[in-house]
């Protein structure tokens, strides 16, 4: 009976040895941050041209910010901020490609780059084609396509969520290596 308090003892000293050696919060690795150049409008091929065709594929740029910034596993670059390196980029009169995409993230911090298009094919079928780029390796990692049928102003950034979704689970699964 003289040893009741070594059991709490014990387990004080336990308690204040694991916490020395527990990582302090602010030390845990920091969630792998994503650029997303703003996806683009294609109506070279569609057989007719409307004034919202635009207007679609911000909504589904929306979507696809919203759903990466809503993540607990990334950090997601202020798309203002990827927009005006892309716009410097784009002075020459070029549009961004996936080099530029790369270099973007670079400029940014990211180590993620994600861009797009949404093409017009006909009046009721569109299509968004979307990769993820590693920008320390300037190479793909994801290439996605999705057929749109049907309105195009609900099915776009349901797909622009869905390619959001496949952008995470892939950067979780390639981690921060």
């Amino acid at each position: 009976m003289r040893f009741k308090g070594l059991p709490l003892a014990l387990l004080l000293i336990c308690t204040a040895a694991r916490a020395q050696t527990s990582a302090p919060p602010s030390a845990t690795a920091p969630r792998p941050a994503v650029a997303v150049v703003n996806l683009r409008f294609d109506g070279e091929h569609a057989n007719v041209l409307q004034a919202g065709d635009t207007a679609i594929v911000a909504a589904a740029t929306s979507n696809l910010l919203a759903t990466l910034a809503a993540s607990d596993r990334l950090a997601l670059v202020d798309s203002t901020t990827v927009a005006t390196a892309v716009a410097v980029v784009e002075g020459s009169g070029n549009p961004c490609d996936n080099s530029c995409a790369v270099a973007v993230a670079r400029k940014v911090g990211a180590r993620w780059v994600a861009k797009g298009t949404i093409s017009n094919l006909s009046n009721l079928v569109w299509l968004l084609t979307a990769e993820l780029f590693d920008a320390t390796t300037g190479k793909p990692v994801l290439a996605d396509s999705y057929e749109i049928k049907g309105d195009a102003a609900r099915m776009a950034p349901a797909a622009a969520h869905v390619f959001a979704q496949r952008v995470e689970k892939t950067i979780a699964e390639k981690g921060s290596r």
